[in-house]
């Protein structure tokens, strides 16, 4: 899994509701408030934010099989120390998930001090990985950056 195919993609972070995209052809596993095409017909990526429970869940959908990753990045948009959820499907069908952190232009490295992104399901299909992950706004952790809806990049 480590040499499959590592998508970083770099996109201001928006709010958008109701809007289809059309570029995976996989069903999502559940109703999203917001989404955007981050590639087009590579990558998409639906999330909605539970103001309850301070948490947000997401959705990527990649036009790839192995790891797939979604960062947070400060206000330079770069992947350098951006807080990074990545994810795999193993042969099983089983989904994985690790909060990993980068540091520079190298393989993100997996958080030393907790664990905060979880994978709930996912899925490889049709040369397509569609995982859903979620995380808090703000974790607390050293190692994380927090999600503030107005500013954050996503990586």
């Amino acid at each position: 899994m480590m040499n499959s195919f590592f998508l970083t993609i770099v996109v201001l972070l928006q709010i958008t509701t109701n809007i289809q995209c059309i570029s995976s052809p996989l069903r999502q596993f559940s109703t999203y408030r917001n989404v955007t095409e981050l590639i087009e017909n590579i990558a998409e990526l639906w999330w909605t934010v539970n103001e309850v429970n301070k948490e947000i869940t997401f959705e990527l959908h990649v036009k790839t099989t192995g790891w797939i990753g979604l960062g947070i990045a400060l206000d330079n948009g770069v992947s350098e120390d951006a807080d990074m959820g990545i994810g795999w499907i193993d042969a099983s069908g089983n989904v994985h998930f690790e909060d990993r952190h980068a540091v520079g232009f190298t393989q993100p490295v997996k958080d030393s001090t907790t664990q905060d992104w979880f994978g709930l399901q996912g899925r490889e299909e049709n040369n397509w990985t569609a995982i859903q992950f979620k995380r808090s706004l703000d974790t607390k952790d050293s190692m994380d950056i927090p999600i503030k809806m107005n500013n954050d990049q996503i990586v």
